[in-house]
């Protein structure tokens, strides 16, 4: 059996065999090794590419630049998981409630079913039939934490829930390689514990994983690889490239001071187009509770998600939803958002009046709210909506049902939109790239379009869900500063410090029926 997992030498990396195909790296990768014992973790602005090129995605160039040792049946198989989205949906409210549709079945059912189905998402794996190791299954299982959630329907598990599951299922087909980009991104620190606890310490399959540059190197990581636009730039030891390391952190630290908005529109500008700006706060504060919950339980087959919640949201407001993964949070969002079959409840009150069956409709309480979520984001990827520029991306906020409505409608906007639209754009450094295709884009800019989408519409409520995961630093900080200033009620929904703006106060889910509210500055670390 030969020493090595994967090895490369002397290979440049190609998409096609067309004669003059470009290149994926401008230089060829000299030696790149990974050994059966070591944890990898590969890092840098690149690292998606460079993992491509290591789960055989690209063509080498010579044909035997590339191996693989430690294969088991010939071919090597290799699982590669991308956690930049979640589990697309036929539509969102089929997250939070049973359907019978082609999404109905359970955890358990999830993890077992091998082939290349309708609930895969951003990630490539080959079909089989091969029947799944009952040892492996009730070991991943354990390992995971999810035998208590074995039997939960999958479209209702939370992203982090789901995070476990989709591990769970690929490494139960017992691959040669596992790559995992980005395993930890939007989860809450005991989501992120118990992944990491299992990937350091699980022998059975080589994993490696592709973090960001603000990410924090696991403590079970023994290699680093960084990847650049030009290849690798480094790679060795965790010890040997220290240097390496707090060099790159220093100047990407300098550059994010360094860069500086170049738009000929001000923050002020931004805000005046939003109804609240004109409004004096001594008129805002007379109105009653924008939102307001009188007790407000929801209960899945008998097992409760939310109860006895009481909660008073004030207009110009902004609020951190904080909470386990599994606590309720997107259930909340969605019952705000009417997503939730549950949502017609006359214990949500919305500007004093009760919503119930005939007060109000989907559509009108979606005019008056603004949202960018991972489930948005994975249904935007899976849509017509890859397809279309950045321009028709962002006009697509104006809609109604803006959480739902992906067509093309930039012809149809008025002139005063058309003026928002492109002030927003030119702000945070979009307008430049207007006509490129969104789902060419970076995930960090992706986002970006997303979150400034939420905006246009200029929302009464805007719902940011894990909407700067994955984002890069300065556009982060653009959207940070904006926030800082924005009129209306912001609810934010983060689990990572660095990844979330400033809040006045937070709700805080702990189990059905538990919850704190208070102050921001009260607030117990995350």
């Amino acid at each position: 059996m030969r020493g090595y997992v994967v090895q490369i030498k002397n290979a440049l990396f190609k998409s096609s065999l067309r004669k003059g195909a470009p290149t994926v790296f401008p230089k060829a990768i000299d030696h790149f090794e990974i050994k059966p014992e070591e944890k990898w973790v590969v890092w840098g602005s690149e690292r998606s590419k460079f993992m491509d090129v290591i789960s055989n995605k690209y063509l080498a160039e010579p044909p035997l630049s590339l191996k693989y040792g430690h294969v088991r049946e010939g071919v090597p198989r290799i699982e590669s998981v991308k956690f930049t989205g979640v589990m697309p949906t036929a539509h969102l409210s089929a997250r939070y409630e049973y359907f019978k549709d082609e999404f109905d079945q359970t955890c358990g059912k999830f993890i077992k079913d091998n082939s290349m189905g309708s609930m895969a998402v951003s990630y490539e794996v080959a079909k089989t039939n091969r029947a799944y190791n009952p040892e492996l299954y009730a070991s991943l299982m354990k390992d995971l934490k999810l035998e208590e959630l074995e039997d939960r329907w999958a479209m209702g598990l939370s992203n982090g829930q789901m995070r476990r599951a989709r591990l769970a299922r690929g490494l139960l087909k017992d691959p040669d390689l596992v790559l995992l980009e980005d395993p930890f991104l939007g989860l809450d620190p005991t989501a992120t514990s118990i992944i990491s606890t299992f990937i350091g310490r699980y022998t059975r399959t080589p994993i490696v994983i592709g973090l960001r540059h603000q990410d924090t190197f696991p403590d079970w990581c023994t290699h680093v690889c960084y990847v650049d636009e030009t290849g690798i730039v480094f790679q060795g030891d965790i010890k040997s490239v220290k240097g390496q390391i707090e060099a790159v952190n220093s100047r990407y630290n300098f550059e994010k001071v360094a860069q500086k908005s170049n738009s000929q529109f001000t923050l002020q500008d931004l805000i005046s187009f939003h109804p609240l700006a004109q409004k004096s706060q001594h008129d805002i504060v007379k109105v009653p509770a924008s939102i307001e919950l009188n007790g407000l339980s929801v209960s899945y087959r008998g097992v409760p998600i939310l109860k006895d919640l009481h909660w008073k949201v004030h207009s110009v407001s902004k609020w951190h939803i904080r909470g386990n993964n599994g606590t309720g949070k997107s259930t909340l969002l969605s019952l705000l958002t009417a997503d939730h079959p549950q949502s017609w409840n006359s214990k949500i009150v919305e500007n004093g009046i009760p919503r119930k069956t005939g007060s109000t409709d989907y559509f009108t309480i979606n005019k008056k709210i603004g949202m960018s979520s991972p489930e948005l984001h994975a249904i935007f990827n899976k849509s017509q909506s890859r397809d279309l520029s950045v321009r028709e991306a962002l006009a697509t906020g104006f809609q109604e049902n803006s959480s739902n409505n992906f067509l093309s409608c930039y012809k149809d906007l008025d002139e005063s939109q058309r003026l928002v639209l492109h002030t927003y754009a030119d702000y945070f450094g979009l307008e430049s790239i207007q006509d490129a295709t969104y789902g060419g884009l970076s995930v960090s800019d992706q986002k970006l379009v997303l979150f400034v989408r939420a905006l246009l519409k200029m929302p009464q409520l805007l719902i940011l869900d894990e909407a700067f995961s994955a984002m890069e630093e300065e556009p982060m900080q653009k959207c940070f500063q904006v926030l800082e200033h924005w009129p209306g009620i912001v609810l934010v929904v983060s689990h990572v410090p660095a990844e979330t703006p400033h809040c006045d106060h937070y709700l805080q889910l702990v189990s059905p029926g538990e919850y704190e509210i208070g102050d921001a500055e009260s607030q117990k670390p995350f």
